[in-house]
């Protein structure tokens, strides 16, 4: 298993890294190329899709990589052509119930079945992750998405017609999904195996914590773009878009961050070694408070700058409002970082409580505020419910490690005194 290890990193982080600024060269062309209306339209249905991808991937492949429990791979592949069917079908009746316009309509459509395919791709990528060749999937990602925003850029160029541009990012998406996924993980091997729908129906049952979860973080940080939908004009919406970008690069940093050593938080919890476990999150904590402050700082006075020339449009009046996103992306950094010791200790239940809490709290403030501030409000919304999620997952997190560390040494005196 130790023999790909090197080949798995190098093209998981090439391959994840690409697929991850993807949306970040989307927005860039899409704003260069067509004007900020179809700018802005893009980027709230690039994040209506994002959050309707996670009904379509559910568990995910970490919990498809980890569970032993005699599930074949048959399982996984009819519970993620359900999990995408469902997302569909969402998708179908979100757009018919809104009456958007036909073009706004196809655009949503169009990016949310791009999203349905990446979640149906992503558990043939578990099937290869299983099989100990990760780096297969990272060479997918690299291939799909140079070669088709390659095709993206020159179609928009030629025809300044957004439907097709994304219409031909799917078709290279398909392709390569039939000629290289399919054939590296053997999938017609995959299709004759055993399946059980007592397994499939597990899946759904025991992901569902981790779905729930991922599904409200993923609506938090996206809640000021569907707020601003229906509220301000689509140009807001692009504007908005464009300011919060630099704030998921701190999101990123923390996963880079934190994930290497997901190994050793395991096994420190196994050992009920919690002072180990403080001591690397205070670690990382600093570094990302600082590496926030930095990034605060030189967007001040340079960023929005940077940021102007990168998409042609003028956005010196929103200056303060990238800072304030900024703040809140740092305490969503520290969320992230918080929350993935949290679900490696297993507390699933009381992270969808908290979600929920704040999720609900956000759905009536958000539209409160950009009705009355515009941008500045739903940049203010967006630092809020992050500072919020930062405070009570920080609290959580304090009072069960202290609870675990006080029984621990309960039993320490009682073996001493045996």
């Amino acid at each position: 298993m130790e023999k790909n290890l090197k080949k798995n990193t190098v093209w998981n982080v090439i391959g994840t890294g690409i697929n991850s600024f993807a949306s970040l060269f989307f927005m860039l062309i899409v704003t260069r190329v067509n004007d900020i209306n179809e700018a802005g339209i893009f980027t709230f249905a690039f994040s209506t899709a994002i959050l309707l991808n996670v009904i379509g991937t559910y568990a995910g492949r970490i919990y498809q990589v980890t569970e032993r429990k005699n599930i074949t791979n048959k399982d996984y592949l009819v519970n993620r052509i359900i999990t995408c069917a469902i997302m569909t079908v969402i998708a179908l009746g979100y757009v018919l119930l809104k009456r958007y316009d036909i073009n706004k309509c196809i655009i949503i459509l169009l990016l949310c079945f791009l999203k349905m395919l990446e979640a149906f791709c992503d558990v043939i990528y578990g099937f290869m992750q299983r099989n100990d060749e990760l780096y297969k999937v990272g060479i997918s990602f690299t291939i799909k998405n140079i070669i088709g925003l390659l095709c993206f850029i020159v179609v928009d160029i030629v025809t300044r017609n957004l439907i097709l541009a994304i219409s031909t990012f799917i078709i290279v998406f398909i392709a390569v999904t039939v000629f290289y996924d399919f054939v590296q993980c053997s999938i017609k091997k995959q299709i004759k195996e055993k399946m059980e729908w007592k397994n499939i129906i597990n899946i759904f049952k025991f992901g569902f914590p981790t779905f729930c979860v991922t599904f409200l973080n993923m609506y938090l940080i996206n809640a000021s773009k569907y707020s601003i939908d229906g509220i301000m004009a689509n140009d807001y919406q692009a504007i908005f878009g464009i300011i919060v970008m630099p704030a998921t690069m701190m999101i990123l940093m923390a996963q880079f961050m934190v994930h290497p050593f997901l190994n050793i938080i395991t096994e420190n919890i196994k050992n009920d070694n919690y002072k180990q476990i403080n001591k690397l999150l205070i670690k990382i904590g600093v570094l990302l408070f600082l590496l926030g402050v930095i990034a605060v700082v030189f967007c001040y006075f340079i960023g929005i700058y940077i940021l102007e020339m990168i998409y042609g449009i003028s956005l010196i009046s929103y200056n303060t409002c990238l800072s304030v996103i900024l703040i809140g992306s740092i305490f969503s950094a520290l969320v992230s970082v918080i929350t993935t010791v949290l679900i490696a200790m297993r507390y699933t239940f009381v992270q969808m409580v908290v979600y929920g809490i704040v999720s609900i709290a956000t759905l009536f403030i958000s539209r409160i505020l950009i009705k009355n501030y515009g941008v500045m409000g739903a940049s203010v919304n967006y630092t809020l419910s992050m500072i919020v999620m930062f405070v009570l997952f920080l609290g959580i997190y304090l009072v069960l490690t202290q609870g675990k560390n006080k029984r621990i040494a309960l039993n320490k005196g009682k073996t001493e005194k045996d």
